[in-house]
């Protein structure tokens, strides 16, 4: 728990990592190699944090989740991280994007689901991931960044999207023959929106999900695929958990996935032009995703 009194500005690395989204073992790894968070010593001896750090760790994860390195990223203050983020900002924020957002500040439920239910099936869901849910998770994150939306903000929306790309799945029509995914997260994963957005690129595709959910232990994703005779194992690693540790644990999965069996992972915590774990797949956002199952998962050819 944080501290109380005289040191309340102090955070255990547990309350640090929850109030930034960045796991313990990523900011521990970072304190190890870059020197940041750097650490205060209590007179009691134990190590705290400042939670004044909070504010620029966020950025720090939104730079990482646009391709940056840690090396790089690390050694920026406040004021260069808040230009460079300005610098690359694209323009989510077109007026129907900012609508959606408003319905998240006020926590409008019925408005939001509305009115992004009639944009997906106007637009249909290839153009609803990319111009309408990918941009409000932009600003969202922007927002929550900046200290104007709370993880409440982030959470309530993350289950109304999963029920709107829930029915984007429902009663679609796959083609003979089609293969199959499993969908899950990693131990100490929870973030779970990025697995339904995986799913609909899946069934765009023409591939069968099967969305296992969160902080999946090894074993079962493992099970998992052997018992859906799957084709691949899709991971969404979120920026909170991506790094070094969370390529230990692909390493891990891959050695009791089937070698049959790809091992895909995607998500914000793969960044950067880096290469993964032997024998694991990495892609980059849905336009990665969808571009590895058009050329690895196609369903065969039936014969004329």
């Amino acid at each position: 728990m944080a501290s109380k009194g005289p040191q309340a500005a102090h955070l255990s690395i547990g309350d640090l990592a929850d109030a930034s989204g960045i796991s313990p073992d990523t900011l521990r790894v970072w304190e190890r190699r870059y020197g940041k968070p750097e650490p205060v010593r209590l007179p009691s001896g134990h190590r705290r944090y400042r939670a004044g750090d909070v504010p620029w760790l966020r950025r720090v994860a939104e730079a990482l989740a646009r391709g940056h390195r840690p090396g790089s990223v690390l050694a920026l203050g406040a004021g260069q991280l808040d230009a460079l983020l300005g610098e690359e900002a694209g323009d989510p924020g077109q007026p129907a994007v900012e609508s959606l957002l408003r319905s998240v500040r006020r926590f409008r439920g019925g408005a939001l689901q509305r009115a992004m239910q009639k944009d997906a099936r106007k637009m249909g869901p290839r153009r609803f991931l990319r111009e309408r849910v990918a941009p409000l998770l932009e600003l969202t994150g922007r927002e929550w960044a900046d200290g104007r939306l709370e993880v409440r903000h982030e959470h309530w929306l993350s289950e109304i999207l999963e029920d709107v790309l829930r029915g984007l799945r429902r009663g679609a029509v796959l083609p003979a023959g089609a293969r199959d995914a499993v969908l899950a997260t990693l131990p100490k994963e929870n973030h779970g929106l990025g697995l339904q957005m995986a799913a609909v690129t899946c069934v765009l595709a023409g591939v069968r999900p099967h969305v296992i959910g969160i902080n999946t232990p090894l074993d079962d994703i493992a099970a998992a695929a052997r018992e859906f005779g799957a084709d691949a194992v899709l991971v969404s690693v979120s920026v909170a958990t991506g790094g070094v540790a969370t390529d230990r644990v692909l390493a891990d999965l891959r050695e009791r996935v089937p070698s049959s069996i790809a091992l895909v992972a995607g998500g914000g915590g793969i960044r950067g032009p880096r290469r993964g774990p032997r024998g694991v797949v990495l892609v980059r956002g849905l336009d990665g995703l969808e571009e590895w199952l058009a050329k690895e998962m196609a369903p065969p050819k039936t014969p004329s």
